[in-house]
């Protein structure tokens, strides 16, 4: 795999538990993730199932009051809880938003770029998000996942199955088509420690659109 320098663009990042044990034997370093993003004040960070929100407010300080960040969690439990951490933070540029499982309920083309980590195998529906996902960039807007493949020999076919126990996760080659499938041009790919990996894509830009081959313009303004 590939690993390319990435523009100073924004990251939005999805964050929805995965495996505990799997959190805690590895994954992809998050100052890494952060500094290879090249994050600068005034952009727009939009994070998606935050967890503790950890992640938020460091992008929240990367991009000073100029910037923004829409963070999000799914369930009222957690939101309330994100919400009221990033209240104790004292960032009034981090806005939450409550997620959903198949869109992202951030604004239209708000997105300098998205972010997950170890989120993606939880979508049931990858193809909705993605078109999700997608209606929140901004044109050339980057998405940067970080995922855990599952153990060897054991991917499953369908996406509603890749949390289930013995199973759990997803392999870079399935990530990779499906972003390609839903339109997404790749920019990097890379391993972490162990069983994660991070992949990154972006948004065409209406110059790429004009050039597409017929059947590839999925994405286009």
């Amino acid at each position: 795999m590939t690993s390319l320098q990435l523009p100073a663009l924004l990251l939005v990042t999805l964050f929805v538990p995965g495996a505990a044990s799997a959190r805690q034997s590895g994954s992809v370093d998050s100052q890494k993730i952060l500094a290879a993003l090249e994050l600068r004040e005034g952009l727009t960070v939009c994070e998606i199932g935050a967890g503790d929100g950890e992640l938020s407010i460091a992008a929240g300080r990367a991009v000073g009051a100029q910037g923004r960040v829409y963070t999000s969690e799914l369930g009222s439990e957690r939101v309330n809880a994100l919400r009221e951490k990033i209240d104790r933070s004292g960032l009034t540029q981090v806005t939450v938003v409550e997620g959903d499982p198949v869109k992202t309920n951030f604004p239209e083309g708000a997105c300098d770029a998205l972010f997950m980590r170890n989120v993606y195998h939880h979508f049931a529906d990858p193809a909705a998000m993605n078109s999700s996902i997608a209606a929140s960039l901004k044109e050339g807007g980057r998405l940067a996942i970080v995922d855990f493949g599952p153990p060897p020999g054991n991917e499953v076919a369908r996406p509603a199955d890749r949390g289930k126990d013995g199973m759990h996760g997803i392999t870079a080659p399935t990530l990779e088509r499906e972003l390609k499938d839903a339109g997404f041009q790749p920019v990097s790919s890379e391993p972490g420690s162990q069983r994660w990996f991070l992949i990154v894509v972006s948004k065409p830009k209406a110059q790429d659109c004009d050039s597409a081959l017929p059947g590839h313009e999925r994405n286009c303004a």
